[in-house]
């Protein structure tokens, strides 16, 4: 049985939006091997999220050069920027790396999520643009990283985004709520709330309500327990705000910002006193090697899985590691690769009895709706495909989860001692989500980990260094990561018996109702999670080097001059948000730092 609610209403119209690209001359913005300069100001490796907002706010003084080598292309499909890429990976703009088998994985391998375009994980991810609580960013500052706490990156958090409120009528209808002074005003990248919602996500949003989950106004000020949060989706135009949209198409015709794609960056170069002088780039389409040299400084913003990389092949990292690997040591810098964080999700699905449509489903299978949305789409951009993976979820607290023995479980927690501590913190309170549940109307509920016990690393491949790294999530190493996750099943059941829940009269799928102890709840979850959410990071950690630290609060790397670190790679720890927003306000707080010394 379904439930119809109201009608196909076509949605206010907006102006009818012409989309005309000029490939051939954005293309030509780029630069080819033959053009490069034998020296610049800065160098930038990797033209990713984070590489692309620091070359901007860089090359804003004329003065100075600055160079962006990127491993992959501007990519130019209009395909890529319409809110359904939030939904498609395309395999072209991935890298090709899987991990390693892990045992305590149920012996299977994850998979790997790491751009390689222009733009990185702005231009390949969800699109979903929410930040961390505070309590999150106000845990790394005690590593030593003064500056860096919520009060500190909440300047740049603004300077970042700017958003557009949501259609009035909408967002009554919804509980859409949001405060305005948690954004920037003339921001460049752009954030939005689709102009349509499917109508059980009203009876889910009103379920969570029932099983104690309180509602903030704002995730950008308190991201912890339920709220809605934007998309990068520009308004005026419904397609993806991202770095390249944002940080380089508005400056790419700048003389003093060389943009070089399709090219691989080797090596850091170091001189006798160790300083970073210059780097070494192989363009993917010859064998050929360019030196290049930088008088300033060189950022690494290659990601996750490639800064790494690239500091161990240029000899900054494990000694044990570089000797295996016949790579001289520069920099005895154990840190290196280590400290690997991502955000591993479980699931829980269920089938509705009581649907109401639409549902998200009848995207797919109901050919009136589809009509109406096409006819909608084609119009005037709103409607269903307005969405890209939805905007609403809860940040569920541990205590919320396992009311009775949440303090047993951050009691039994292992682990290095500093992070330890941080993490019993987060699972104490109840400003600090644990489990990620976003929903919006359908019936299959990710559950994602915010704050994982278990490390992973990404280390040379010391027979073939210039191979992919070898990559080990270490995924449910500390058993208390799949606990949690069990937990959250539990609290869906809760959410599911919910009086408002029930009038979709929900059967659950997976796990099963024969899976009711945690003990069967976790073997189920090792072997049926997944080990990443594309939310990579914390591999080159800001932390003191006794603490296994790579780069210093002013994200210069320990034991050299001249090189920092500005991308996902500099977090101590991951936070509990889809990382996007972070590494904005990670690359433009990097920039002011390297402005400030240079």
């Amino acid at each position: 049985m379904v439930r119809v609610v109201g009608a196909f209403v076509p949605l206010l119209a907006f102006t009818q939006l012409a989309f005309a690209y000029d490939a051939a001359g954005l293309a030509a913005r780029e630069i080819q091997a033959s053009q490069l300069l034998s020296t610049y100001d800065y160098v930038i490796v990797g033209g990713g999220q984070a590489g692309l907002v620091i070359a901007d706010r860089l090359s804003e003084d004329r003065s100075k050069s600055v160079l962006v080598v990127e491993y992959g292309l501007v990519d130019r499909n209009p395909a890529q920027i319409q809110p359904s890429s939030a939904v498609s990976y395309r395999p072209e703009l991935l890298f090709n790396i899987t991990s390693v088998v892990m045992p305590t994985f149920g012996n299977r391998t994850g998979r790997i999520f790491a751009a390689a375009t222009a733009g990185g994980g702005s231009t390949v991810n969800g699109m979903m643009l929410d930040r961390a609580a505070p309590h999150d960013y106000d845990a790394w500052a005690p590593f030593g990283n003064s500056g860096w706490s919520f009060s500190g990156l909440l300047p740049y958090f603004k300077k970042s985004t700017q958003l557009t409120p949501p259609n009035r009528e909408l967002a009554k209808e919804f509980n859409i709520t949001y405060d305005l002074n948690a954004y920037g005003k003339k921001s460049p990248v752009q954030l939005s709330y689709a102009t349509y919602q499917y109508p059980g996500t009203k009876v889910q949003y009103k379920a969570m309500l029932e099983t104690g989950i309180k509602a903030q106004k704002e995730q950008g000020l308190n991201a912890y327990g339920l709220f809605w949060y934007p998309s990068a989706i520009d308004p005026k135009t419904v397609t993806r705000s991202y770095a390249v949209s944002a940080h380089y198409d508005p400056v790419s015709t700048r003389a003093n910002l060389h943009l070089l794609t399709y090219s691989r960056v080797n090596t850091v170069v170091f001189d006798k006193s160790k300083r970073a002088t210059g780097i070494t780039i192989q363009p993917r389409d010859t064998t050929k090697i360019l030196n290049i040299k930088a008088k300033k400084e060189i950022v690494l913003t290659a990601g996750a899985f490639h800064t790494p990389q690239i500091l161990q092949r240029s000899g900054v990292g494990p000694a044990a590691l570089l000797k295996a690997a016949k790579v001289p040591v520069v920099v005895d810098l154990p840190g290196v690769g280590s400290n690997f964080q991502d955000h591993p999700a479980g699931s829980a699905t269920y089938t509705f009895g009581t649907d109401v449509l639409p549902n998200p489903a009848a995207l797919q299978t109901n050919t009136t709706f589809i009509a109406w949305a096409d006819e909608l789409w084609a119009a005037n951009r709103t409607g269903p495909r307005s969405i890209g993976v939805g905007m609403v979820g809860a940040w569920l607290p541990l205590r919320e989860l396992a009311p009775t023995d949440y303090k047993q479980i951050a009691a039994n927690i292992r682990g290095f001692r500093a992070q330890r501590d941080a993490i019993v913190s987060s699972y104490l309170s109840d400003k600090a989500g644990e489990i990620e549940l976003p929903f919006g109307g359908a019936g299959r509920f990710s559950l994602s980990l915010e704050h994982p016990l278990s490390r992973g690393t990404v280390l040379l491949n010391t027979t073939d260094i210039y191979a992919e790294p070898v990559v080990d999530f270490g995924t449910f190493s500390n058993p208390i990561d799949p606990l949690v996750i069990a937990k959250a099943v539990k609290f869906v059941r809760k959410w599911t018996t919910t009086a408002s829940f029930q009038t979709l009269t929900p059967t659950e799928s997976l796990p099963g109702t024969t899976l009711q102890s945690d003990e069967d709840l976790v073997t189920y979850i090792r072997g049926a999670a997944g080990a990443s959410t594309a939310h990579s990071c914390c591999t080159a950690a800001m932390s003191p080097r006794s603490y296994g630290g790579v780069v210093d609060a002013n994200l210069r790397v320990y034991g050299v001059s001249g090189l920092s670190v500005g991308d996902a790679s500099i977090m101590p720890m991951v936070p509990a948000a889809h990382t996007c927003a972070t590494v904005y306000a990670i690359a433009e707080k990097a920039a002011d730092l390297i402005k400030s010394r240079n």
